[in-house]
């Protein structure tokens, strides 16, 4: 779609022009950033610049992990996005040498358009690529927080909603899908964080304190981001088994009925079993009260086998 070239001077803040030639000697740092690009941009990327074939062919063909890696001369990293309703993940590809930052991405980010306009709006006059590079990276990780907190409000309401008969199949089904979230962003977060501790180890990045200082405080956000999923996904375990439990309980309690039913209709069952046996010498079958005396017996064995299951709290 388009290739912005843009560079800023120890006097100028970030300018744009139109080809490299324009860039004047004095540039601090210059940002080349490859939106949506067409097949002619990927050649532009892969005859200007000296990276790594391989690189450029997962950047150019794919979605590559998020990683960081060193070179002798260049730096290549890889950060993750969540798409729009986690329906996937979105590459931003960063490239590193000297003094100049290249990106390279598939689909727009919002991101890049906020860093650019701080970057115009707030002069630094030692302003670097490593700066920049770690600014972004502090703005994926804080955009990584509203998926993740609305995970946990979701966890705490249903935690909170008291399953019953009408809802409990219907909270289920939302805690299932929330699993299904936290799944996928832990397949995002979990890479970014390997990232952050190569760069925290290994990475060139680091060219003062001030470095130090700020992938410091992105490590601290996504440790927290980690301990929330962590505690998002243990309640919903415990959300499931509870619900297993209650599911349990309803049943045993719907045999447990059930046998005492079939408990009281056992001596009646007997009984209405002797009295249909057609022998022929049966003498109270003839008897004008045996019909109601048989009755009241089976009344009356019915109602001890009740009084004594409620003694017993059977029921």
């Amino acid at each position: 779609m388009s290739v912005t070239i843009k560079y800023q001077t120890a006097d100028i803040s970030l300018k744009e022009v139109s080809h490299f030639d324009e860039i004047p000697q004095a540039a601090t740092f210059i940002w080349c950033d490859f939106n949506e690009p067409t097949e002619s941009e990927d050649t532009l990327l892969k005859s200007y610049f000296n990276f790594n074939k391989l690189e450029i062919d997962d950047t150019v063909n794919g979605t590559p992990r998020a990683k960081y890696k060193a070179y002798d001369s260049y730096q290549y990293l890889v950060f993750h996005s969540i798409d729009n309703k986690y329906e996937g993940i979105k590459a931003l590809n960063l490239f590193i040498k000297d003094d100049m930052l290249v990106t390279y991405h598939h689909k727009p980010f919002d991101i890049l358009d906020t860093v650019n306009t701080s970057i115009s709006n707030h002069f630094q006059n030692d302003l670097d690529a490593s700066d920049v590079v770690l600014y972004i990276l502090d703005k994926f990780v804080d955009e990584y927080f509203e998926p993740i907190y609305a995970i946990e409000d979701k966890v705490y309401e249903f935690e909170d909603r008291h399953v019953n008969d009408n809802s409990s199949q219907i909270v289920m089904d939302n805690v299932f899908k929330i699993r299904s979230n936290i799944i996928k962003i832990k397949r995002l977060i979990y890479p970014m964080r390997e990232l952050v501790d190569n760069i925290k180890e290994n990475s060139l990045l680091l060219v003062d304190d001030k470095n130090h200082m700020y992938i410091q405080h992105i490590d601290d956000h996504m440790i927290k981001q980690v301990n929330i999923l962590k505690m998002s996904q243990e309640m919903t375990n415990e959300i499931r088994d509870n619900y297993a439990s209650y599911t349990s309980f309803k049943m045993n309690n719907i045999m447990q009925v059930l046998t005492l039913v079939s408990v009281v209709f056992l001596p009646l069952t007997l009984i209405t079993g002797i009295y249909g046996m057609n022998f022929t010498h049966m003498p109270e079958l003839k008897w004008h009260y045996g019909y109601y005396i048989v009755l009241m017996i089976m009344l009356l064995i019915s109602l001890v086998c009740i009084v004594y299951f409620k003694r017993k709290k059977w029921f």
